[in-house]
């Protein structure tokens, strides 16, 4: 039986995220590494600390265009380090989304269509770390 218990103690983030709250984001990141954490692990308030920093947050952008039709594809690529136990672990997560339409607007070309792209290419890259 595991007796080691974990908390989050710290969330960095050294990308940002165009339109969303610094505290939201924030506690975004703290409730996913919980969730991911306690798969595996205890969780208590007077544990052994996590540390977790978001290195980097990229959304290349690609597309075709044929006449009033445009396909865009937009890859989202999140890279994290996440310190546990004393030990570094780096991970990486990247979500694809491709969207169709006419006269296609991207309204933010730094971050992905719904944030929710970036939710799930960050769950990848902490699962990616805490593998």
């Amino acid at each position: 039986m595991n007796l080691v218990c974990y908390f989050v103690a710290s969330v960095l983030s050294l990308a940002t995220l165009d339109g969303v709250d610094a505290n939201k984001f924030t506690f975004g990141v703290r409730q996913m590494t919980e969730e991911i954490i306690s798969d595996k692990f205890s969780l208590c308030s007077d544990g052994n600390p996590i540390n977790v920093t978001v290195l980097s947050i990229e959304s290349p952008t690609s597309g075709v265009q044929i006449g009033p039709f445009e396909m865009v594809s937009k890859k989202t690529v999140v890279k994290v380090k996440v310190e546990m136990g004393g030990k570094e672990y780096y991970g990486e997560g990247t979500n694809k989304t491709t969207a169709k339409s006419t006269l296609l607007q991207l309204q933010d070309e730094n971050i992905p269509f719904e944030r929710t792209e970036f939710s799930v290419a960050l769950k990848k890259a902490l699962e990616n770390a805490l593998d």
